[in-house]
Formats: structure tokens, sequence, C-alpha cells
């Protein structure tokens, strides 16, 4: 597999979301990112595109969700913050995206993927159990790797062009930032 060539690991384990993980066991959290990337670089190119928008949209969400609870000066107000929780959940409960020129429906199949995803997520921490937390963000690296840096900026570029009313670009900027430092992590070969 070729992308696990080009993946610069000590950036990854720099990343403070990860730190932990990698500083507890880095052999078996790296060996479970492996994991996920294998089974995320399967998908096809179609699904791909389409999951890394959902994924740019959750991780926009988070972003104005945590703004929102810490008390940020910049936060959105309560009104327009739970519009942006629930255009996120809504794509993520119903498997649909509503573009403003088209509807991006998931298969079956991903869409098992996507409910896998959102039962680490309610496990890791709305459950608080720090093995799922782990497992969560393999996961998510993962699949930040696997969509790479060209498809996770064209993904932002569509939340922005078609949500960009409900998140602000200010905040699209953000889930932007949150990204980098694991698009980052992708060298050449």
């Amino acid at each position: 597999m070729e992308l696990l060539k080009t993946i610069h690991w000590e950036k990854l384990a720099e990343i403070k979301e990860l730190k932990n993980h990698f500083s507890h066991d880095f052999d078996s959290f790296q060996n479970l990112i492996v994991d996920y990337i294998t089974i995320w670089s399967n998908l096809d190119k179609e699904n791909l595109d389409k999951l890394a928008i959902l994924r740019a949209l959750e991780v926009t969400n988070g972003c104005t969700q945590w703004a929102y609870r810490r008390g940020d000066k910049d936060c959105l107000p309560i009104e327009k913050t739970r519009k942006c929780m629930s255009v996120s959940m809504s794509s993520i409960k119903n498997k649909r995206i509503y573009l403003k020129s088209e509807t991006i429906t998931f298969p079956p199949e991903i869409a098992r993927l996507i409910d896998e995803g959102r039962s680490l997520y309610i496990q890791a921490f709305k459950n608080n159990l720090p093995e799922k937390e782990r497992e969560f963000y393999a996961l998510s690296t993962a699949q930040f790797l696997v969509y790479g840096r060209e498809r996770m900026n064209r993904a932002f570029d569509i939340i922005q062009e078609n949500f960009g009313d409900v998140f602000t670009e200010f905040f699209i900027n953000k889930g932007r930032r949150y990204v980098q430092p694991y698009l980052e992590a992708i060298g050449e070969l």
C-alpha cells in the first residue's frame, strides 16, 4: 500500500489529540491506524469523495460546538450553533448531505462504516471509555490520511459553498486548520 510508505509517523505523534495514544504504546496505536487505513483504502474514489465531505462537515461542526461550550469570544450564537449541530447530525444519521445542487447519499456498506464511526465517538466521548477514544482517534487519523490533502481541501470548499452561511467561513477555516497537521504527515513517494 503506497500510502503507508509516505506517512511521517513522528509528525502524527506530535498532534495534541494523538500524543498520549502514541506515547502510551507507539507500535500498538500505529498498528490500529494501519488496520483502519487498510479498510478505508479499499473504498472506491466516489465513496471516499463523499465521505470526505461528511468528515469536513463533522470537523467544522465540532469546531463550532467546542467554541460555544468553552464560551469563546468568537463563538456563534446558540441558535446558529444548534443549526450547525442539526446540519451535521442529520447528515450523519440520515446518511444524506443536502447540497445546493445535489443530495449526497451513501450505500448500505458505507452507511455501516458511518454508523461504526458514530458509535465509537459516542462510546469515547459520551460514555468516556478511554479504549474507545483511542480507537476513535485511530479511525479518524486513518480517514484523514486515506482522504488526503487534495480530497479534504475539496471537501472543505464544498462545505464553504453549500453551508458557509450556517458554519461561517471562520469556523470552516478552523476545521481546515484542525485537519492540517494530519495531512502534513503525508509525505511524497
